[in-house]
């Protein structure tokens, strides 16, 4: 059974009994998130991101975090630069706590605790940056009319290469 979900966790209690959580986070809670979306803090208050996760250990005994978030996130895009509704749907996985030296040998990210606790909210938080795209742009290039990526393209064809003469000097044996 999922528990209701709560800001912070105290990591060991949390590992020992296999705690499992779900619920929603406001947009309007991520500070840092906030500052990149589109909309008043109003639009952030009613929308939601949907949180499931659980502690658990991995083989070497190490304390993790295992989840998945859900959410819809309104940017803005960079080359019309209006509103650009993207749909995140992604899996974390993150040992907690781990020293460095187990780090350069996984493949996995750690967190690390503020003294044994967990805070669930900046974790979201965290994965919803890295989730964003570094340019956020609408899929269809037409979504503004001034910009016109196929015509550079056509016109950079179009002209002559100057060491087409070359070809002609070149000789064969």
């Amino acid at each position: 059974m999922r528990d209701k979900l709560r800001k912070s966790y105290q990591v060991q209690k949390e590992v020992t009994r296999n705690g499992c959580f779900e619920g929603e986070i406001s947009l309007a809670e991520t500070k840092r998130l906030g500052e990149l979306l589109q909309g008043s803090e109003a639009d952030r208050k009613g929308r939601k991101i949907a949180v499931s996760f659980e502690f658990s250990r991995n083989e070497c005994g190490i304390p993790m975090i295992i989840g998945r978030l859900e959410t819809s996130l309104e940017l803005e895009c960079q080359r019309c630069l209006k509103a650009l509704e993207l749909p995140l749907k992604l899996d974390f996985k993150l040992m907690i706590d781990a020293s460095d030296e187990i780090v350069s040998n996984s493949d996995m990210d750690t967190i690390y605790s503020n003294d044994g606790y967990v805070d669930i909210i900046e974790l979201v938080e965290e994965e919803l940056l890295l989730a964003i795209p570094l340019v956020a742009t609408h899929d269809d290039t037409a979504c503004n009319e001034d910009w016109n990526a196929g015509h550079a393209e056509s016109e950079a064809t179009a002209r002559e290469n100057p060491f087409a003469v070359l070809q002609q000097l070149k000789t064969t044996d």
